[in-house]
């Protein structure tokens, strides 16, 4: 493991000139953010509220910071579903790096018609090279249900689906990899503190400040946030100064930031004039069955395999439904009890599988797209106040009867593939979550339906930029970081073009 150098104390925010950027936050789209602008020269500021992995599961005020209170039919979880810690949610990130589909740019029944995304996927894709070329993405030949890509992916899977392929094939259905991040300081799973975060801190442009929680962002009577006011947790309070702002705490802290930050030019809060900010969360739940097979032992290989299909991805969206992504596992066979103590530690679709597995069988789970609605959404909690005083976030999420639709015509779709295979044992388990939170803070043209601009600036502020998922219009199918990372790219050029224009 490569250390983590120039973590820096307090005096940090004391310097005599402004930095030119400062970002809150250390997940993907802070740390992406933070490489970008320090390979041009950008003397940059990162805050973050946590610390190390080992602080995140043994300090409990670390943890105290991340609750946040939910009501609704949806039964959201919130535990497990984000972290106070350098590199985030990445720290249990599974590594897989779908691009969204052409069709999700595109108006579809799940676009608001006030607000289409601003961007499409022809200027995605040059964005997602470079997102894979970052996270070192390596994949084998798409099919062509996939989307459509101009070049291989940067590093080729070794991962032998064949028998996965031709199992599924006597089904009619075609498997395709799951494009997944590769790690070269670590053995399995890509971690930013490990990866990418060491490197970005070596810069002599980037200062980072773990252990301070951003409280509220601070304007002039220009419409310009001049500081964060950051704390310690003993409560020692400081302010950050620069000449550029950027929230990327996530799809519930970021809201929940702009909305602490009410002024008397904003009484309801930052970026929130028209009611916009917090509404249209929106998440991936995960439908999950396991069955026996009647088919050779030779069929599957014997260990842990991953595949999905894109083949039925918009299927579902002449019937006014979302998208659907199948993904399968292969063959792995290990007692429960083994592998209990950690379910918790594991994502939605694996923990499902881990926890039911017991004897060679076969996974199908599929995660769907939620529809937007602005009554999915982050509020500030009536009743509950972190250790500075603050009100918590609070999620409201219900079940639009779209949602419902989706997720019961995605089990029949399931339940039809393990049919033609000739399954037997058939099993539902439990609904999953996938721990992405997605589109309180939507990107658009315009003011009174957007939060942030198409270059990701807060409509009512002049410095004020946000990055993370929570900027989607829509949130698809597949996993969030591969967009995540690739507007990170944008936005960091955004931003040096910019400050070069100023500095001229």
């Amino acid at each position: 493991m490569r250390a983590l150098t120039r973590l820096h104390t307090l005096d940090a925010l004391d310097a005599t000139v402004p930095y030119d950027v400062c970002i809150v936050g250390s997940g993907f789209a802070g740390t992406v953010l933070a490489s970008e602008l320090a390979s041009a020269g950008v003397r940059t500021l990162m805050l973050e509220s946590g610390g190390s992995l080992q602080r995140w599961f043994l300090d409990p005020r670390i943890k105290a910071l991340a609750a946040y209170t939910v009501s609704g039919d949806a039964d959201y979880p919130t535990l497990h579903t984000k972290a106070r810690a350098l590199g985030g949610n990445s720290n249990f990130w599974t590594g897989r790096c779908e691009r969204y589909h052409p069709s999700d740019f595109e108006r579809h029944a799940y676009t608001p018609g006030d607000n289409p995304w601003p961007v499409a996927y022809g200027d995605m894709e040059p964005l997602y090279e470079r997102a894979e070329r970052t996270l070192r993405v390596r994949g084998g030949e798409p099919s062509s249900h996939a989307a459509p890509r101009r070049h291989a992916f940067p590093r080729r899977t070794r991962k032998d689906l064949s028998g996965l392929r031709a199992l599924l094939g006597h089904a009619g259905v075609d498997v395709d990899d799951s494009p997944t991040a590769t790690p070269e300081h670590a053995l399995r799973f890509f971690r930013l503190h490990k990866e990418l975060l060491p490197g970005v801190l070596a810069s002599p442009y980037v200062t980072l400040v773990s252990g301070l929680t951003a409280t509220r962002l601070v304007r002039d009577g220009e419409d310009r946030v001049s500081s964060v006011e950051v704390r310690s947790l003993d409560g020692t309070t400081r302010q950050a100064r620069a000449r550029i702002f950027v929230v990327a705490c996530g799809g519930i802290e970021t809201p929940r930031l702009l909305l602490l930050s009410a002024d008397e030019r904003a009484a309801a809060g930052i970026g929130n004039a028209h009611g916009r900010v917090g509404r249209g969360f929106n998440e991936h739940p995960g439908v999950n069955f396991y069955a026996k097979l009647r088919h050779s032992r030779e069929t599957l290989h014997l260990r842990h395999n991953l595949g999905r299909s894109h083949q039925f991805y918009d299927e579902l969206r002449p019937e006014g439904l979302g998208s659907v992504l199948p993904v399968f596992i292969q063959s792995w066979a290990f007692p429960n009890h083994l592998i209990q103590p950690k379910l918790s530690d594991l994502p939605g679709t694996l923990a499902a599988f881990a926890s039911r597995i017991t004897r060679p069988s076969l996974y199908i789970g599929a995660t769907i797209e939620m529809l937007p609605r602005d009554t999915n959404r982050v509020t500030l909690s009536q009743d509950h106040r972190d250790r500075f005083g603050n009100p918590i976030a609070h999620l409201s999420l219900d079940f639009a009867d779209e949602d419902r639709r989706t997720l019961e015509r995605t089990r029949k779709l399931i339940q039809g593939v393990f049919e033609r295979l000739g399954a037997d044992d058939l099993e539902e388990g439990e609904l999953t979550w996938s721990r992405h939170h997605i589109g309180t803070c939507r990107m658009g043209a315009d003011p009174k339906t957007s939060v942030a601009d198409p270059t990701l600036r807060v409509h009512d502020t002049h410095n004020l930029y946000l990055s993370g998922s929570e900027t989607f219009v829509t949130g698809a199918a597949v996993p969030p970081v591969l967009t995540i990372v690739a507007l990170a790219h944008r936005l960091g050029d955004e931003l040096v073009r910019r400050l070069q224009e100023e500095a001229s």
